[in-house]
């Protein structure tokens, strides 16, 4: 990405990997899109090629659910207005979440609001979790809201993690 900012007016951003775009993405992407409408600015996803586990730790990056094409797809099909992509280099896990908020979110996309799941964390070890980003927002200007979790059978978090162990299971359902 160049160091410019990439859009002139205010942004509602959501960011994460979405592999398998699943319930629980799709109700982020449904807040940020309506977030976005509500304030007349345009809503931006932020996404990471490849997995971050494929460089972090290769052995133990899981098997995605869907792939690159698939997934673009879907993304395109929610209604958000653009979607950015990051290459995920050793060098950007390198960067602690206020960073990450400073030089991506901040310069270069203008970002104002920030929609994320309960149990999200990005920037090194996953520091910036909600308390930490709702903390930077207080302080950098913009709001984050909270989607909660979406709850599937037996009362489990729908997630990616839990998606691959009920297919590794047989539960197709």
């Amino acid at each position: 990405m160049s160091q410019r900012a990439l859009f002139a007016s205010a942004t509602a951003v959501t960011v994460g990997t979405f592999d398998g775009v699943h319930l629980g993405h799709r109700l982020v992407l449904d807040m940020l899109v309506e977030r976005a409408r509500r304030e007349g600015v345009p809503s931006v996803i932020v996404t990471f090629q490849p997995h971050p586990l494929e460089v972090l730790n290769p052995a133990a990056a899981p098997p995605l659910l869907t792939t690159w094409d698939e997934k673009l797809e879907v993304l395109a099909e929610s209604g958000v207005s653009y979607l950015v992509v990051i290459p995920f280099t050793p060098e950007l896990a390198a960067f602690e979440a206020e960073r990450f908020v400073d030089e991506i979110l901040l310069s270069r996309l203008g970002m104002k609001w920030l929609v994320m799941g309960y149990d999200h964390g990005f920037g090194r070890h996953r520091s910036g979790d909600v308390e930490k980003l709702q903390s930077l927002g207080a302080v950098r200007g913009f709001q984050v809201s909270v989607v909660p979790p979406v709850v599937g059978p037996g009362g489990q978090p729908v997630s990616s993690t839990w998606i691959r162990g009920a297919l590794a299971g047989g539960d197709l359902d």
